[in-house]
């Protein structure tokens, strides 16, 4: 069967705890002013996580994170945050909670056989102790000696997108199963399946995050599949396997 790979930091787990952390850390923070506060942060922290990664000096993006977010405060017009309000914050990534649907994503693709991994920019521990806590960890282990199809960007000292993460996820799993299937990612950020593309996936674009895939910038070339939820993009996923069996 195919294997399908998962981001999990805004696609299958949502940032909404975060946001709602901010909200209650500053009361200056409506929700909608909380959630604009946190996209600044996620892209310009998202940014120079990729620079320090292409630079050579990498870094978990939790420290990234961590280190910029008194910047995206500042330039908000904002106060910035003290030690003890940053830590408060930064423990809202660890309570992270899935996607509506995430759960009977994952049963689907359980029913019907497919490999299902996560390929991550966050850590290995910190996104196991997340699928267990959400009671999903069990959906990602393999074979007789029920590896845990995990990958962390942290392990290679890479970061997503470089063409690097996904081919060598390909290579683990080619390893593991034996076999050369088709690949899928399924993401909320464009820029990942873009390095997704490169490698030879096919991709489905979650529209909760982007809203919109600029295939523009990647030489007019967009997913193959595009859904408001983790189920729909699984649903059409499976069915798209299924039909070109059914041809075959």
């Amino acid at each position: 069967m195919p294997a399908v790979a998962f981001d999990i930091l805004g696609t299958l787990f949502s940032f909404d705890k975060v946001i709602v952390r901010l909200q209650e850390t500053f009361e200056e923070l409506t929700p909608d002013k909380a959630a604009h506060l946190f996209a600044d942060w996620l892209l310009s922290g998202t940014r120079d996580f990729f620079g320090s990664s292409h630079a050579g000096r990498y870094k978990p993006i939790m420290t990234v994170l961590k280190s910029t977010l008194t910047r995206t405060m500042l330039i908000a017009g904002y106060n910035a945050p003290s030690q003890e309000q940053i830590e408060f914050i930064m423990k809202a990534f660890q309570e992270l909670e899935p996607t509506d649907s995430a759960f009977d994503a994952l049963t689907l693709l359980h029913k019907k056989g497919w490999d299902v991994w996560i390929v991550t920019n966050g850590s290995y521990d910190t996104t196991c102790s997340m699928l267990e806590r959400a009671g999903l960890l069990d959906f990602f282990r393999q074979g007789p000696e029920q590896e845990l199809n995990v990958m962390s960007c942290d392990d290679l000292g890479i970061s997503k997108p470089h063409p690097k993460v996904y081919s060598e996820l390909m290579r683990i799993a080619v390893h593991r199963t034996q076999r050369i299937e088709t690949f899928y990612l399924i993401s909320s950020h464009a820029w990942d399946l873009a390095g997704a593309k490169n490698v030879c996936f096919r991709t489905a674009f979650l529209t909760t995050e982007e809203k919109v895939y600029p295939k523009d910038l990647y030489d007019d070339i967009g997913p193959d599949i595009q859904g408001d939820t983790i189920l729909s993009c699984v649903k059409t996923m499976v069915e798209l396997e299924s039909n070109k069996k059914s041809y075959m």
